[in-house]
């Protein structure tokens, strides 16, 4: 028999009896206190000035004597700042797009934000900012923003002026769902940990004006209990949502704030959600200004692909039958229940469906049994498709899906259970829509009391909820399984723990994509970066992202780095790939580290290798009173950091993450080690299958897509080294290849002018140890040196 059955049997009596449960729980005192209409923002009028910023302007804010220098605490004046705060008011007066490599202190926040302020005042527009990371985001709504306004605010006239507004948009995920909370806060509580975040929401729910969980401060275990409360995209029904009719809906109140805002502040991955949706998250804008540009292209790789998962599948079908759970019963089962509600008012077309209903709800059962079992199948069959390699020391959690891979014995398993899934999926797809057009039959009218009308917007919504998510399944893995595009990458994907995989897909190339989607609907738009020029050209961010007719600008760093860093090159390295090698790192590591007395970053392109090399040099370090760190070991990257930035004697071993973000002002960071170049890994099936494409072309693939690939990060890792004009301290490349293969000269010319030292790694102690310990009068370079033009290659001098 079903599992299921009792729930069948249940609902059969019922419709026999006329009875019902009640539709559903009375409102309690906190959930009404959202049910009042809030007043709602005016959006902004626009107006038509023909005004243009002028670069007196620019001066009167930014220069030695500027409103900006007097109401920001230790403000230096930077010419760099200034110019680059010129280039971007011209792009809004004259329209078209900008390009500016803005290098570590040339303070490229204010310098965007204070025209994009003065452009959306003076045309009553809204400018839209987009960064790649919520913690920039959150500092340019929290920290500069407020400093914009406190230097505008003084300004004489400012108290007749229209005071500037600014919002922040965070994606659907960081909100919480009015509806799911106060319908999930009526079931029974599962365990011990969810009834402790639920009492955090509780309290927190009285005070929030945002609903953004960032306010909540989750531990890693919370944030996965977080999405069930979250305002999931599928889930939400604005039209029938009471919260969202009323203005209380947080996304919505958000998204509605952010039309009356001058500035609005979000993150890459919600403009790139924006630009899929054809516009309906963020208001109607003609001005973007996207920093931390260098993650464009890796983000539109993912926000622009799909990926499905046996998860996925399983929770959506539970979600279309389920009989019971800790928030509500699956979309058939509900629909079920209303239609047996005891209602006097119910004509007997009605009394006949609620029948049919049953029938449907126990066909869809059977289609839904079919779907998990050959679901299953699939999956089965692709995860053991994705090991053929793993046996292998190294070997990839990636596979990727190419003509030569549909071939094999497993892919065509995955068909022959694919073409079942397939039926089986359009059959319930089938039964959802027929009670989507019943339901909609049945709609209440005006004089039907609160809880039938809440009863039906709950049921309407979660059958309309599965029909999107299940069209949109459906679409992924028709298209990655039965019909896959040359335009596409295709691969599966195993998870850390290697026990479940997953199908993927991405653009093979995004830079299209992202001017049909983004760019082309701007009037201006500026692209920022610390990092964004190859060999002292803009032409690999150009080629890659879609604007071939931006201007460009260099804006270096107003730091004297040939006084405030060294760059060792270590000439007698083995190469990464020789047996020697991790030997004769973690020999100087210690010795290098023990001479700094800590105080260091070291980078790695591998866990694996960072592991290793933990182990290895940790008991002798803190034998000399010098503690390690290293990531997924001693703690979260923000504890690790500050760590370091609040010890004496620390060093961390980190990866990716911390080859960018970490901004560590002073002493506590002196010695940063690379311990190879950051070359992607070449069998990630979208480097793979782009290396593929580019040598197609007749082009050199290594040479025009891995090296600039890799001298961006390259730049990334060593720019967390000086931080301001009095930091000093000496960037050490244990990768020999830097100095013995061509390509290496590009690493070493994509970095600001400073003092470079080549030698074997028996010198490195005693240098490293000489060099950190001359403060000397600081990093502090010619202010007025400004590089005004886009081709010119940062000079070194090799000692």
């Amino acid at each position: 028999g079903w599992p299921t059955a009792s729930v069948f049997t249940q609902a059969a009596d019922l419709a026999r009896s006329g009875t019902a449960p009640e539709a559903g729980p009375r409102r309690g005192p906190h959930e009404l206190a959202f049910m009042t209409q809030r007043e709602r923002s005016e959006p902004l009028e626009p107006r038509d000035s023909q005004h243009r910023i002028s670069e007196s302007e620019i001066g009167a804010a930014f220069g030695p004597t500027g409103y900006v220098g007097q109401a920001v605490d230790r403000y230096e004046h930077r010419p760099q700042q200034e110019y680059m705060a010129w280039k971007v008011a011209e792009t809004f007066n004259r329209g078209g797009n900008l390009i500016a490599e803005a290098g570590t202190g040339t303070g490229k926040s204010m310098a965007y934000l204070l025209p994009a302020t003065m452009h959306a005042q003076e045309h009553g527009e809204t400018v839209v900012i987009s960064t790649n990371t919520l913690a920039l985001q959150d500092q340019l709504f929290r920290k500069d923003i407020p400093k914009l306004q406190a230097a505008i605010g003084s300004l004489e006239g400012a108290a007749e002026a229209e005071p500037l507004r600014a919002v922040t948009v965070k994606g659907r995920g960081n909100y919480l769902c009015l509806r799911r909370w106060f319908a999930s806060a009526q079931q029974p509580v599962q365990d011990a940990a969810e009834a402790g975040l639920r009492a955090k929401i509780s309290l927190w729910l009285g005070e929030t004006q945002t609903g953004d969980r960032a306010e909540l401060r989750l531990s890693p275990s919370e944030e996965i209990r977080w999405r069930q409360y979250s305002a999931d995209d599928n889930a939400c029904q604005p039209g029938r949502c009471v919260f969202q009719q009323r203005n209380q809906c947080f996304l919505f109140r958000a998204r509605r704030e952010a039309e009356s805002a001058h500035l609005v502040v979000v993150n890459h991955a919600l403009l790139l959600s924006d630009s899929l949706s054809g516009g309906t998250v963020l208001p109607d804008y003609r001005r973007l200004i996207i920093d931390e540009a260098h993650h464009l292209e890796d983000q539109a790789t993912v926000h622009y692909g799909v990926s499905a998962s046996e998860r996925e599948l399983t929770t959506l079908l539970d979600g279309i039958i389920r009989t019971e759970g800790p928030i509500q019963l699956g979309a058939m089962m509900g629909v079920v229940q209303y239609l047996n509600r005891p209602d006097q008012t119910m004509s007997d077309a009605g009394r006949n469906r609620a029948g049919t209903a049953l029938d449907r709800a126990k066909q869809c059962q059977e289609q839904v049994q079919l779907a998990q079992t050959h679901g299953h199948q699939v999956f089965r069959h692709a995860f053991t498709l994705s090991t053929r390699d793993s046996g292998r020391p190294g070997g990839d959690r990636s596979v990727r899906l190419t003509r030569d891979t549909r071939e094999e014995y497993a892919w065509i398993d995955i068909l022959d259970n694919w073409s079942v899934l397939e039926h089986a999926l359009n059959g319930i797809d089938n039964h959802l829509k027929w009670a989507k057009r019943t339901l909609d039959d049945q709609e209440p009218g005006g004089d039907s009391d609160d809880l039938t009308i809440s009863a039906f917007d709950t049921v309407s919504s979660d059958v309309e909820s599965s029909i999107r998510s299940l069209g949109e399944l459906l679409a992924i893995l028709r298209d990655v399984i039965a019909s896959p595009r040359d335009e596409q990458v295709y691969w599966l994907e195993r998870t850390q723990q290697g026990d479940s995989v997953t199908f993927k897909s991405a653009p093979l190339e995004v830079g299209g994509l992202l001017q049909d989607r983004l760019f082309s609907r701007m009037e201006s738009t500026i692209l920022t970066s610390a990092t964004i020029t190859t060999d002292g050209t803009f032409d690999y961010a150009i080629d890659h992202l879609g604007l071939p007719d931006a201007r460009q600008v260099n804006v270096p760093s107003p730091f004297d780095y040939r006084t405030s860093a060294m760059l060792y090159l270590a000439d007698d390295m083995p190469e990464p790939n020789q047996p020697l090698y991790q030997r004769r790192l973690q020999e100087t590591l210690i010795e290098t580290c023990a001479a700094t007395g800590g105080r260091g970053l070291v980078l790695f392109t591998s866990y694996a290798a960072l592991q290793a090399t933990y182990q290895a040099i940790k008991a002798p370090l803190e034998a000399a009173g010098i503690v390690v760190l290293a990531q997924r070991v001693d703690g979260s990257a923000r504890q690790l950091i500050d760590r370091l930035k609040h010890g004496e004697r620390v060093v961390v071993l980190g990866t990716s993450s911390f080859w960018e973000g970490i901004d560590i002002v002073g002493d506590a960071l002196s010695l940063l080690v690379i311990t190879k170049l950051p070359f992607s890994v070449p069998s990630d099936p979208v480097f793979a299958a782009r290396s593929e494409a580019i040598a197609d072309e007749g082009r050199n693939a290594f040479v025009d897509y891995a090296v600039p690939q890799a001298v961006l990060k390259f730049k990334q890792g060593f720019g967390r080294l000086i931080r301001s004009s009095h930091d000093r301290g000496i960037c050490v490349v244990l990768d020999r290849r830097i100095l013995s293969k061509r390509y290496g000269r590009s690493f070493v010319d994509s970095l600001p002018e400073c003092t470079v030292e080549i030698g074997p790694v028996y010198d490195l102690p005693s240098i490293a140890a000489s060099w950190v310990g001359q403060r000397g009068t600081g990093a502090t370079g010619n202010p007025d040196a400004v590089d005004t033009s886009s081709a010119g290659r940062p000079a070194v001098r090799f000692l």
